[in-house]
């Protein structure tokens, strides 16, 4: 849902301006000038020169400032940290149903901790192909998922795992680890280590709102290589950008707005 439509707005109470100032009242753009994000809908309606012009409550705005302080705190605690960074390339984006054919880890220095591909015992689509440039010959003879996965666990052990979406690599390795030891099983190991979504941090370091998916706009990963270890790398690079405050890499300006982009339905978690 997103704020209301231009109709429902007549439901609104009419006040005036020297109302609105009084009751905390504001318009989106003074606000966002203030460096304050409106992350409700509109609460009235004042006259402006003969338009109506939404208002806002200031205490339902929120601070960009802290917002981006938020993701430069985050980034700079897990640069601190043991965790890892894990990407992979998959044959689709149905989590429930595709596979993986590459899977990386990282340290936080960038060490590569895995970096193998995976013969996904299905055949790769070319539109996959066409993302990732993997296709079935380069799979061919290399390890499966259930062959890989011992070492994958042996390298997670209890680490935060860092991704960037974790909703979707986390979900498509929960319903692969789930065809190896069953779904009990597969729930277990997603919740035996924490996971945080490097997407959702980076939206709060962004800071732009998105108004249909009330929530901070996502992106694209600056410098994606489609390849599971250079993902893994942009990754790295990406928080330790975020850790320093400074501008953050090229192709920053490309949001992604669709589901993909939405950690819902995953257990992951961001602290």
């Amino acid at each position: 849902m997103g704020f209301p439509a231009e109709a429902s707005l007549d439901a609104l109470p009419r006040v005036t301006w020297k109302q609105a100032m009084s009751s905390g009242l504001d318009t989106y753009r003074r606000l966002v000038n203030a460096g304050l994000q409106p992350v409700r809908p509109p609460v009235a309606i004042t006259e402006f020169e003969r338009r109506q012009v939404k208002l806002f409550a200031r205490a339902d705005a929120v601070s960009l400032r802290e917002v981006t302080g938020r993701a430069i705190d985050w980034a700079s605690a897990v640069l601190a940290s043991g965790a890892v960074i894990l990407d992979t390339e998959t044959t689709g984006v149905d989590t429930s149903n595709d596979r993986a054919v590459q899977l990386a880890v990282t340290d936080m220095t960038g060490q590569p901790l895995l970096d193998t591909l995976i013969d996904p015992g299905v055949t790769i689509p070319d539109l996959a192909t066409l993302v990732h440039g993997i296709t079935d010959e380069h799979v061919s003879g290399h390890p499966t998922f259930a062959e890989v996965l011992p070492e994958l666990d042996d390298i997670l052990g209890g680490r935060d795992v860092v991704v960037y979406n974790a909703a979707f690599d986390g979900a498509l390795l929960r319903a692969e680890v789930a065809r190896v030891h069953g779904d009990e099983y597969a729930q277990q190991w997603t919740r035996a280590r924490s996971w945080k979504c490097a997407m959702r941090v980076y939206s709060w370091f962004q800071a732009q709102w998105s108004v249909t998916q009330e929530d901070w706009r996502r992106h694209k990963l600056p410098g994606a290589s489609h390849g599971a270890l250079g993902d893994c790398q942009a990754t790295l690079e990406l928080i330790r950008s975020m850790a320093a405050a400074g501008d953050p890499p090229e192709g920053s300006e490309d949001p992604v707005t669709d589901s993909r982009g939405n950690p819902l339905g995953w257990p992951s978690q961001v602290e």
